[in-house]
């Protein structure tokens, strides 16, 4: 119950413009209401540090974010959180499916902790985290990383060669 009152102080804190950390600890699922953004953070970054496998499902993702290698504590702050307009998804924009008008973009910092310590002397790594509203819970739908290995862009349709068919 001490964990959960802190988290909740610091996810407030947070929210009110204060930049205080939250700090996610591995073997502690953070137990917050699952319609805010910032608990679907705090969500996130526990897949993250804890490569819990139930815990990723949960909040939509087949796999755990390359945060880190083995479970160990992360601290985040969320920076930005806005929402996509349908006047922001551009045509190179509009075949990514999680890219949608309604869909949340949440910025966030976030660093690896040793086990017993400060992170203080840690660096930071940007991450995009996009949330789709669904039923009273934000799942993740999409998130990007510096500690991630970028993915090859989706080739659009009519640029990809044809396959010629074989002559009889």
């Amino acid at each position: 119950m001490k964990r959960f009152v802190l988290l909740a102080l610091a996810l407030a804190a947070g929210s009110a413009g204060a930049q205080t950390p939250v700090r996610v600890d591995p073997a502690a699922a953070p137990a917050c209401d699952a319609a805010s953004v910032e608990c679907a953070a705090a969500q996130f970054f526990f897949c993250a540090a804890s490569h819990d496998a139930a815990a990723c499902a949960a909040l939509g993702l087949a796999d755990a974010p390359k945060l880190v290698e083995t479970p160990q504590p992360v601290e985040f702050l969320v920076e930005r959180v806005g929402t996509i307009d349908a006047k922001d998804i551009t045509d190179d924009l509009k075949h990514l499916s999680w890219f949608k008008a309604g869909y949340l973009l949440v910025e966030a910092q976030a660093r690896r902790c040793p086990a017993n310590g400060s992170c203080a002397d840690e660096e930071w790594d940007d991450w995009q985290i996009y949330l789709r509203p669904d039923a009273g819970r934000l799942q993740i739908v999409y998130w990007r990383g510096d500690s991630e290995p970028d993915q090859p862009p989706d080739i659009p349709e009519n640029f990809r060669a044809s396959v010629p068919t074989p002559a009889e």
